[in-house]
């Protein structure tokens, strides 16, 4: 497929490539720092075949694609030809912010930095994870041996990444602060620099700032300096500060020394102020503070690690939509560095299972093609721990639905908190992560529990969905009018009435040609919903045009994308010009074969925009004949109309 169409839809509606500050992606969106948000098209985007959704948070435009995302994301970068300092985040400039950036909260700019240096090594460090999951799962079946080559060889594969975190992490924050790459590698990996890993698990001799939360031992001095040596291997806050800091003095550097110099001492004086003072100051600080973080989650989990559960497993979805969760993945790997685990993870697991119910009931019940198309990519999504599909295409346009599934992740959570189940590596999403929650020492009751909560949110959201069906939720419900006030326009066909804004196709949907009423077919005759003159007889039979005699213009649309069908199926009765009374046939189709074929046949009743047209208003939804009452019509007084437009004449 070529996505070069969708992506020069995107740039146009977000204001060209000119107003593209930094560009990057996740898992499903492609995600956008815009030079002015004014000058987004949100609905319009919003609106593009390929678009799930736009999401605007953490100072970043979120344009939500799915599992293509990648695809869309390198259409983009080849359409809009960006420059380096786009693609590596904005942020190679020397300047300092710009008042846009001093106008975002610190929440904002937090999770910001959080997304765009986390992102890139996402992948690299679910798959490192699952590397030490299956060797955990082997070696507690007895599969693979502790003192076997395979085993050495694999961990050893498994655990180099987060052994050396902060050389990666340091790469992917150097990117992000604007700084050479290599810096950031070469302080990460000072971190884990074998000596200095040794001089820190030494027993210490000497405490400093004995009795307060920032005691700290040390054994080594520089200079006369107290060093407190900290174990840096697998950490994460340390690094980003240092390099933050790093990058600050690299460029006072650059801006100070002459060209002539700058080859060797931009680096010499980088290298050595930074590396000194992230050993001395910054380096124990972050690790106080990396500390006391990790410490306080865990308190707060543990109050009640039921209800915890139930919470964070019923809202993990929320914040997903709108990007808030990565102020919460750090913590997974930074518990399992700081205590051999992570008990956030678990509470969420069962959501992916949840969802993954709600999609295959609605998928089970769908009898568009189109719907249930989309609920199984869904869910298959889901499958690999991937939401954002079945949230935006499945979920929020059917909210009980949605309830059912947060109510059926939260209920798992619970179990899972109350079980005391573990993360002990960090790896892949969904179903196929469920190896990282073995116990090294083997399978326990917190591993049971945690299957357990999986099954039960997955059969009770499955069962639910199964229950209230595929059907989106109506926006509005019928309005209850007094008939002589209105003129009234019947069901052009017998069948199931409901919202016309809930119907899967956008030009309807969005009331872009004006509103009505939808109806789900039950047979394959079309009648006249009024007395009236026949303005558009397509040849194609699937639409009709007519003009009533109270002054209203309607159109009849049979199908979805059915003038696909060039008017097989369809057999038109009707020409234009021709007059019609209420009830006469207009057209007859096949119902069955149209259905066969792959398409939605809901017939939309549209009152279509004028300037005579006041109000529309449905008034009959469920079961219904060509002689139910469906519209009220209320249309403005033509002397009004004319006095209007001498005024604004």
């Amino acid at each position: 497929m070529d996505y070069k169409p969708l992506a020069k839809e995107i740039l146009s509606q977000i204001g060209s490539k000119n107003n593209v500050k930094s560009i990057t992606h996740c898992v499903t969106r492609v995600r956008f720092v815009l030079k002015d948000e004014s000058l987004a098209h949100d609905e319009a985007t919003k609106a593009l075949d390929g678009v799930l959704d736009v999401v605007k948070q953490g100072g970043q435009y979120q344009v939500v694609i799915g599992p293509s995302v990648a695809k869309v994301y390198d259409a983009i970068l080849d359409v809009a030809k960006f420059s380096d300092d786009v693609i590596n985040g904005g942020e190679t400039s020397t300047s300092t912010n710009n008042d846009e950036d001093e106008q975002k909260g610190w929440l904002s700019k937090a999770l910001g930095l959080i997304s765009s240096i986390f992102i890139p090594v996402l992948g690299l460090l679910s798959g490192a994870g699952m590397i030490k999951a299956v060797v955990s799962l082997c070696t507690v079946t007895g599969l693979m041996s502790t003192t076997g080559g395979t085993y050495i060889i694999l961990n050893a594969l498994g655990d180099t990444l987060f052994y050396f975190f902060p050389v990666i992490i340091g790469w992917s924050a150097a990117k992000r602060f604007g700084l050479k790459e290599i810096y950031g590698v070469t302080l990460g990996a000072f971190l884990v620099y074998p000596t200095l890993v040794s001089a820190a698990s030494s027993t210490a001799v000497t405490t400093i700032f004995k009795g307060t939360i920032f005691a700290l031992k040390y054994k080594m001095t520089f200079m006369g300096i107290p060093v407190a040596l900290q174990s840096y291997s697998s950490t994460v806050i340390p690094i980003i500060i240092i390099v933050w800091f790093a990058s600050y003095v690299y460029k006072y550097c650059d801006k100070v020394i002459p060209d002539v110099l700058k080859m060797v001492f931009v680096p010499f004086f980088t290298l050595l102020i930074a590396g000194v003072l992230s050993l001395i100051i910054i380096g124990p600080i972050a690790m106080i503070l990396q500390n006391i973080l990790s410490d306080t989650v865990l308190w707060l989990v543990g109050l009640n690690k039921g209800v915890a559960g139930f919470f964070l497993g019923a809202f993990w979805s929320i914040l997903v939509m709108f990007g808030l969760h990565w102020a919460v993945i750090p913590f997974f790997a930074i518990d399992i560095a700081h205590y051999g685990y992570d008990v956030i993870n678990p509470l969420i697991f069962s959501g992916a299972l949840a969802v993954l119910g709600s999609t295959l009931g609605v998928a089970i019940r769908a009898r568009e093609e189109s719907v249930r198309s989309m609920s199984v990519a869904a869910a298959i999504s889901a499958f690999f721990g991937i939401n954002e599909p079945a949230l935006y295409g499945v979920l929020i346009p059917r909210k009980r639905i949605m309830i059912t599934s947060f109510l059926g992740a939260g209920i798992g959570g619970a179990i899972a908190g109350f079980a005391g189940s573990k993360l002990y590596e960090f790896g892949a999403n969904g179903l196929l992560g469920l190896p990282c929650f073995i116990n090294p020492k083997g399978i326990d009751a917190g591993f049971i529990g945690l299957c357990i909560s999986g099954i039960v949110a997955f059969a009770f959201t499955l069962i639910t969905a199964l229950i209230i069906g595929a059907n989106k939720d109506a926006k509005t419900k019928p309005a209850k009018i007094n008939p002589a006030d209105h003129s009234d326009v019947y069901a052009p066909v017998a069948g199931e009435s409901f919202d016309l804004t809930t119907v899967n196709d956008d030009v309807f949907s969005k009331l872009t040609l004006g509103d009505g009423i939808a109806i789900t077919p039950s047979e394959g005759k079309v009648y006249a919903p009024v007395s009236g003159i026949i303005r558009v007889a397509y040849p194609t039979g699937h639409a009709v045009g007519l003009a009533s005699d109270d002054g209203e213009e309607l159109l009849i649309h049979i199908g979805i994308d059915t003038v696909n069908l060039e008017g097989k199926h369809f057999n038109l009765h009707v020409n234009q010009g021709m007059r019609v009374k209420k009830g006469d046939l207009l057209v007859d189709f096949d119902l069955p074969a149209i259905q066969a074929a792959g398409y939605d046949p809901t017939v939309m009743l549209i009152v279509t925009k004028s300037a005579q047209l006041k109000d529309v208003m449905p008034v009959q939804f469920g079961p219904v004949t060509n002689t139910t009452k469906v519209l009220a019509v209320d249309l403005q007084d033509p002397a009004t109309i004319t006095d209007t437009a001498m005024v604004n004449d």
